[in-house]
């Protein structure tokens, strides 16, 4: 695979892996062009490479990582809020207000397996911990959602 089919292919949902992170469109451009520079320089390890999707996702979650430790010192990123025209339905609105009810892992986590459809394996991969922890993050994320919107029915 080439570096423009994979730009092609993995770019928007770095992308939107980044919008859901970071919240901050301009912020997630920057990550976006330095994980696609990561990715281009390091090209030739993708024969190694099982899950190109998790390789992709794991490099632009360090770059994300390295991004907020640089802006911490200059200001806090809003982990609360919500991303405009993202969420346009009253459902969404009350989901979103339910993933707010999360853990920054566990969000991440249910993100990745139910809007990116990744493998807790390849969650693993990207937020480096064992697959186990990924399942039982998601069971207990799963959990808390659906006490949550129990309560709020």
């Amino acid at each position: 695979m080439t570096f423009g089919e994979l730009y092609e292919e993995y770019a928007s949902v770095v992308y939107g892996y980044l919008m859901f992170k970071l919240r901050e469109s301009s912020l997630a451009e920057d990550v976006l062009q330095e994980t696609f520079l990561a990715v281009h320089q390091s090209i030739h390890r993708l024969p190694e490479v099982v899950s190109p999707k998790a390789w992709i996702l794991s490099i632009a979650h360090n770059k994300m990582v390295d991004a907020l430790r640089k802006r911490t010192a200059v200001e806090t990123v809003p982990v609360e809020t919500i991303p405009d025209g993202s969420y346009e339905t009253a459902s969404n609105l009350v989901f979103a207000e339910a993933m707010t009810q999360l853990a920054e892992t566990e969000r991440t986590i249910i993100y990745g397996l139910y809007a990116e459809g990744l493998t807790c394996s390849e969650l693993g991969q990207i937020l480096d911990i064992p697959e186990g922890t990924v399942k039982s993050k998601a069971h207990y994320a799963r959990k808390k959602l659906y006490q949550w919107l129990q309560e709020g029915t």
